[in-house]
């Protein structure tokens, strides 16, 4: 009851936050002739090396996904997604293994004003350009490996100041 009580309160909380970045007029799938398209291709790998096929690459857009598309078996993929230029979104990439031995990758596209303000995304995911043409080979690796390669980084010492 008590784990109960606290999960609405950090509920309302959270609610009560004033926003400190203007909410956008425009919401998550307006009209497609109102977007601009954009493309990201790349290769996804394993830690060796190795090319990944099956692997999930989802582009959201505040929370919604926009597209998605699976690796082929050379471990490629283009995806095509539109976007609204204009407005003030986050958007990400999501590489998703087709198993559970691997961790996802989240690539940031876009970050929006609002998510700095709140440090929505850690420092230590990779980020990207936004733009109509864009590259990135991602390398999905186990939990061990990741924490390793994470614990190396700096963005931890950043991101606590």
């Amino acid at each position: 009851m008590r784990t109960y009580l606290g999960l609405i309160l950090a509920t309302l909380m959270v609610a009560t936050i004033p926003p400190t970045v203007p909410a956008q007029d425009a919401a998550p799938g307006a009209p497609l002739g109102q977007r601009s398209m954009a493309t990201l291709s790349g290769m996804v790998t394993d830690g060796s090396g190795a090319p990944l096929s099956g692997v999930a690459v989802k582009v959201f857009e505040e929370g919604f996904m926009l597209e998605e598309v699976a690796t082929g078996a050379d471990g490629s993929y283009r995806l095509r997604f539109p976007y609204l230029p204009d407005i003030d979104w986050t958007i990400v990439a999501w590489y998703v293994p087709p198993s559970d031995d691997l961790v996802p990758e989240i690539l940031i596209l876009r970050e929006s004003l609002r998510s700095k303000s709140l440090d929505l995304w850690s420092t230590c995911l990779p980020r990207g350009e936004l733009k109509a043409q864009m590259h990135y080979d991602a390398t999905l690796v186990d939990g061990d490996t990741k924490r390793q390669m994470i614990s190396q980084l700096e963005c931890f010492e950043r991101q606590s100041e």
